[in-house]
């Protein structure tokens, strides 16, 4: 039977040579490393043709790797028809201007990469502005590099040449203004949007607030489901989360405890991303508590731990309260690992977001923390300011009432500890005591 031949629609993937520079000390890391690289790779819809690595215990100052691996990975993207090159960590834009020509080839550092997934996978005008603002504050210092080819326009008499390079260099000053122009402007849109996010997090003042943190892909959304039941994104790939999803999480015992999803961290997330994601993490920042969720199956656990943290001292978050959850333990390669990590963190939980496994003992940990947040105690006012018991019903929850022949009322309160100075110090109600 004849018939027509279908034609793929997939965007073809740009064919690269990965550049690996573990430094000798990192040697147990380096597998999982690769690995993560081909990963990221593969989810910024390009196809690793070739693995090139170099042992560095500093990196050469023009090229970041050497003259010889320079010309191995020249070879490399010769031989496999590669268009780009892809390290594994940031270069200057001296050594990625110098790596271009050399390698006569798009060069792309690890900030690049990461840049380009996030852009890839922003939905909401939030991510949108954050991802743009990044890019721009990543290319702002990059400008003379997006203008190289100025350099092999024109030919002939020495003249033409010189016009053309001062034709690219007055574009370069007015793409710089334009460039510090528009970060201007995504600063001021993106503190609009951080102030207001940072209002409602006030808002729900009377609430036990609680952020999913981790490396991207550890399962965060998949148990953001699983524990408030709700529908969001949840892939096996990484960042696939940007944006921040709340939702509320039913405790026994806890009135209101909310739940947010955040983007994921990685080794080295670049610092403008962090930067600009600021308004996005403000859910981070301002919760009472941090479950940290880790990916047990993977064999680079402390490394991710590691990182995440360092993440969340960058944002000023780490003094928070956190709780360690081990997720994916249906997945791990050892019961007994996952134990002696739980071992080191007595406090935490192990689960498994996909199959529920472990999910009540989680509740049962979030629960005591949030409890362990509020404060029971008995407050007197007068019958007769409804003023202040409307006040009062708003930031706590009243569990008994009582009024005598004074005209005197006696609440019996549910409240968190952080309000406490608020009742501490109002002229017009008596703490009678705190309840045991």
């Amino acid at each position: 039977m004849g018939g027509k031949t279908l034609k793929s629609t997939a965007t073809p993937r740009t064919r690269v040579v990965l550049v690996l520079t573990p430094h000798p000390d990192e040697a147990d890391f380096a597998a999982e490393r690769a690995e993560e690289m081909r990963s990221l790779c593969d989810t910024a819809h390009r196809e690793v043709v070739a693995t090139l690595t170099q042992h560095l215990r500093s990196p050469v100052t023009a090229t970041y790797i050497g003259t010889g691996k320079v010309e191995e990975v020249k070879a490399a993207m010769e031989a496999h028809e590669a268009t780009e090159a892809v390290f594994d960590v940031q270069l200057s834009p001296r050594q990625q201007r110098n790596l271009e020509k050399l390698l006569e080839a798009e060069t792309v550092d690890y900030s690049q990469l990461i840049l380009d997934i996030f852009a890839s996978n922003a939905r909401t005008a939030q991510a949108m502005l954050a991802v743009e603002l990044a890019q721009l504050q990543y290319n702002r210092s990059r400008l003379k590099r997006l203008w190289t080819h100025l350099d092999r326009v024109g030919g002939g008499g020495g003249g033409g040449s010189m016009a053309v390079r001062g034709t690219g260099e007055k574009q370069i000053e007015i793409d710089k203004r334009l460039v510090r122009d528009r970060i201007g402007d995504l600063k001021a849109r993106l503190a609009e949007i951080e102030s207001r996010r940072e209002r409602t997090v006030e808002a729900r003042g009377d609430c036990f607030n609680i952020a999913l943190v981790g490396y991207t892909n550890a399962g965060k959304s998949t148990l953001m489901n699983a524990l408030a039941r709700t529908d969001v994104l949840a892939e096996d790939r990484l960042f696939a989360t940007l944006d921040t999803r709340t939702a509320r999480l039913h405790l026994e015992d806890v009135a209101n405890a909310v739940l947010s999803d955040t983007v994921g961290f990685i080794r080295k997330l670049p610092h403008e991303l962090i930067a600009s994601f600021h308004a996005t993490l403000a859910e981070v920042r301002e919760a009472d508590l941090l479950l940290h969720v880790v990916d047990s199956a993977n064999p680079a656990m402390d490394e991710q731990i590691k990182a995440v943290e360092e993440v969340l001292e960058g944002i000023g978050a780490d003094a928070i309260p956190t709780l360690i959850v081990f997720n994916k333990i249906d997945a791990a390669a050892s019961p007994t690992l996952v134990q002696a990590y739980r071992t080191r963190y007595p406090e935490s939980v192990a689960i498994s977001a996909r199959t529920g496994a472990g999910l009540d003992d989680l509740r049962t940990a979030i629960r005591a923390r949030a409890l362990d947040h509020r404060e029971q105690l008995t407050v007197r006012v007068s019958a007769g300011d409804g003023a202040l018991q409307a006040w009062l019903r708003r930031i706590a929850r009243v569990t008994a009432e009582r009024y005598d022949e004074d005209d005197v009322a006696e609440l019996d309160l549910d409240i968190d500890r952080r309000r406490l100075g608020e009742l501490r110090g109002h002229p017009g109600l008596t703490i009678v005591q705190a309840q045991p």
